[in-house]
């Protein structure tokens, strides 16, 4: 006959983790009663800002292919 092992007993709340980083805490600071403003509020975009970065995206991947290209054949 085989023999089942007891199951372990798990790990307590009150039981220190092998590594004490990995502990949860919850963080009381901020709960349902926090009041706050609301982040959509305080952006500040000036029109057309940002519009040139699929350019510049766009550069520096034709670039990049024209780079690997070079020291492909070199």
């Amino acid at each position: 006959m085989s023999k089942v092992p007891p199951a372990e007993p798990g790990p307590s709340s009150d039981d220190a983790p092998l590594n004490p980083a990995m502990k949860q805490v919850h963080d009381k600071t901020y709960g349902p009663d926090a009041q706050g403003t609301d982040p959509m509020d305080s952006i500040s975009v000036k029109k057309d800002e940002g519009r040139h970065w699929p350019n510049i995206w766009a550069a520096s991947a034709i670039i990049g292919v024209i780079v690997v290209i070079l020291l492909l054949i070199l």
